[in-house]
């Protein structure tokens, strides 16, 4: 599937160091091993982050990111004193109000559990092991954890469906995958480049460029206030 995901989303020139081994107690399939030795670590059309699995950054290291997300689903699954008492009193079990919980059992009988790719929505995309000798396969959790989805394919088969739209993950904007349009920009020179196919894959120098190029709403805004102040000064 490497090869189809090349003709589709050419790989950086310069990839960014995927290296390190594994994390301990943690699966990585040979495609996800494969996929980084072609393209390294970055940024599937401005949105999709693939991390590695270690990295000096934490929010791209698989190590840590996963280490991160049983915290945050521990602290889910913590007793909330509002709730416990309904629970008693109407005789409602797990998954009432706590719906994460059957999330939590499922990941926690697995034979391994791996983050390995994040969105700017907060989004996570999981490697998960069952432990019934079953294949591995992919698990896209909304960012809130209120909705997750099960895929049977592997994760650069996965990329590559999702690219082409084959998947659609309703955790996902519809506006991903991109168009094909580059994003708006006051110096379309400096990025036009790296936005030459339909669909682009940014490493972390590039993905920083173009952030620096494309001015968010917040940079926009000050900006404004910026020249206003100046004009009420004058």
């Amino acid at each position: 599937m490497t090869e189809d995901l090349v003709g589709l989303v050419p790989p950086p020139e310069e990839p960014d160091p995927a290296g390190g081994g594994a994390p301990e107690s943690v699966v990585l399939p040979e495609d996800y091993l494969h996929f980084l030795s072609v393209y390294g670590v970055g940024t599937f059309d401005m949105f999709l982050h693939v991390m590695a699995p270690k990295h000096d950054n934490e929010y791209l290291s698989v190590r840590e990111q996963t280490a991160s997300f049983w915290s945050v689903l521990a602290q889910m699954l913590e007793p909330n004193p509002t709730v416990e008492p309904l629970r008693g009193m109407l005789g409602a079990g797990v998954g009432v109000f706590d719906p994460v919980a059957p999330l939590a059992d499922s990941l926690r009988a697995a034979v391994s559990v791996a983050v390995w790719g994040s969105t700017d929505n907060g989004d996570l995309c999981l490697w998960v092991v069952p432990a019934d000798d079953a294949d591995g396969f992919v698990l896209v959790i909304g960012s809130r954890f209120e909705d997750w989805y099960e895929y049977g394919v592997g994760i650069t088969e996965f990329l590559h469906r999702i690219l082409t739209g084959d998947i659609r993950c309703p955790a996902f904007p519809e506006d991903f995958p991109s168009t094909g349009e580059t994003p708006p920009s006051r110096d379309l020179t400096a990025i036009e480049e790296l936005f030459s196919t339909r669909h682009s894959f940014l490493t972390g120098d590039q993905y920083i460029r173009v952030m620096d190029a494309w001015p968010a709403p917040w940079k926009t805004i000050q900006e404004e206030r910026e020249k206003q102040a100046g004009a009420e000064s004058g």
